[in-house]
């Protein structure tokens, strides 16, 4: 399941101790690299480095990066080599947003954090939810 491979980034920190800041990964990248192993995306490392700004609702608490990492790992999923009207990527973009929009009550960073956020685990449990309900997206949409 694609919360497992979200949880294994989240805990791989641990390992590191009082230097486990250094070795953090924000909310966008445990989306990305959790989709990339599970889906086998194909990204490198470098690749995946695109998605570090991302985290922390683009570090200025706009846009969540759980949403924002969904929205990357859906380009590299579904966008299509041009010419393409990318008709759906659009659609599972939409339904990625709409889903998430309903389950977290916004896609601003802040108000999620306000409303949603674990005192003592911080967002970890949104990135759980985040990614089990984008694996329910995506599994709907490959069936279409």
């Amino acid at each position: 399941m694609l919360k497992d491979e979200a949880r294994k980034y989240i805990d791989s920190e641990l390992q590191y101790g009082d230097k486990k800041d250094m070795y953090h990964y924000n909310c966008s990248e445990i989306i990305l690299n959790a989709c990339n192993d599970y889906y086998k995306l194909g990204l490198d490392s470098k690749a995946l480095k695109m998605i570090v700004p991302f985290g922390g609702g683009l570090n200025s608490e706009k846009n969540c990066g759980i949403l924002t990492g969904g929205v990357s790992a859906i380009g590299i999923m579904f966008a299509e080599d041009k010419p393409s009207l990318n008709t759906k990527m659009k659609e599972v973009t939409i339904e990625w947003v709409k889903t998430f929009e309903n389950e977290f009550g916004s896609a601003d960073c802040k108000i999620i954090k306000e409303t949603k956020r674990d005192e003592v685990k911080g967002c970890e449990p949104l990135i759980i939810k985040g990614s089990e309900i984008l694996e329910e997206v995506l599994s709907e949409q490959y069936k279409k």
